[in-house]
């Protein structure tokens, strides 16, 4: 029988009832907060994925990676020392959010690796416009496919990738493929660290009615600096976490997050949250809602065609 894994905070609860109820408080004491954080540490560590294809590579809430214990040990603290409110977005390692520059915002440009069979390639580039696009009709971004970086697209090494563009598309290490269906970064990951995996799981579409394009919508959302919004469910649902494949959003204390309020409060049908944790007969589809659009705007302001249709006379 599968044990259920304990959540960050409840670790800290449990702690601390322990050295109470032993009735050794007196002698044993009432931890500090960095006793505390270190124990929070060693439960979060236990059940955090490392890629076996890549060592040193660890996979965290599902899609995103996490390179070395240093940058580990970092997002862990965030999560158990920064105050926050519900679309969220990540802080970078200098304390500011996780963003694009007004100068980088329209610069998003990234290949398709040729490592993708022929028909798969096909399948990746119109979910990858579909979805760039999804992004770009209304917020302030610009994605750019460059076909002819295509051969140059990087191969599975770590350093493997194209200096021309901004990020590389290509296939999921074959070791990595049960983890996730795809797996995205933040704005301020170095260049080798800027790529999206699409697993072949990816390709089948879901019962529910998670698509390739609604996985790349929820991927590019991390790209452009967007948190999981399910961090906010309370209670976060059970079936956040499968036994083949534990989300480490069920275990994390979303509330005490890295992140900052944009607009609105908590939206369960919002593009960065997993169908799976979304209350019972929520439909299965991933795609923006209003609140994201509204969000997202606040940060990156209107797409230029929207701008120009606004001030252009009839």
């Amino acid at each position: 029988m599968r044990m259920p894994r304990l959540g960050l905070r409840t670790t800290q609860a449990l702690v601390l009832a322990l050295a109470v109820s032993c009735g050794e408080a007196s002698d044993i004491g009432v931890p500090s907060q960095d006793e505390t954080l270190e124990d929070g540490w060693k439960a979060f560590r236990a059940q955090v994925i490392e890629s076996p294809a890549r060592p040193g590579v660890f996979i965290i809430e599902g899609d995103i990676a996490i390179h070395g214990e240093v940058e580990l040990r970092r997002y862990h603290k965030e999560f158990m020392t920064r105050a926050s409110q519900p679309l969220t977005v990540r802080l970078a390692s200098s304390g500011a959010d996780d963003i694009w520059t007004e100068a980088g915002k329209h610069g998003l440009t990234y290949c398709i690796s040729n490592d993708f069979s022929s028909t798969k390639k096909e399948q990746v580039r119109l979910a990858m416009a579909e979805a760039a696009a999804s992004w770009s009709r209304r917020v302030g971004v610009t994605f750019h496919y460059i076909p002819s970086e295509d051969p140059f697209c990087g191969d599975d090494s770590e350093d493997g990738y194209n200096p021309n563009v901004l990020f590389d598309v290509k296939p999921t290490p074959l070791m990595e493929e049960p983890f996730y269906d795809a797996l995205a970064f933040f704005p301020s990951y170095v260049r080798d660290r800027q790529r999206i995996h699409i697993s072949p799981s990816a390709f089948t579409p879901s019962a529910s009615g998670t698509t390739l394009e609604g996985i790349l919508r929820h991927e590019l959302g991390h790209a452009l600096g967007f948190r999981h919004e399910h961090i906010w469910a309370t209670p976060v649902p059970e079936k956040c976490e499968t036994p083949d494949h534990p989300d480490e959003d069920s275990y994390s204390p979303g509330h005490w997050d890295d992140a900052r309020l944009l607009v609105g409060g908590y939206d369960f049908m919002s593009v960065m949250h997993y169908p799976r944790c979304r209350p019972p007969g929520s439909p299965g589809t991933v795609a923006q809602t209003e609140t994201d659009y509204r969000a997202a705007i606040s940060i990156y302001g209107l797409a230029p065609s929207l701008i120009v249709s606004a001030v252009t006379p009839l």
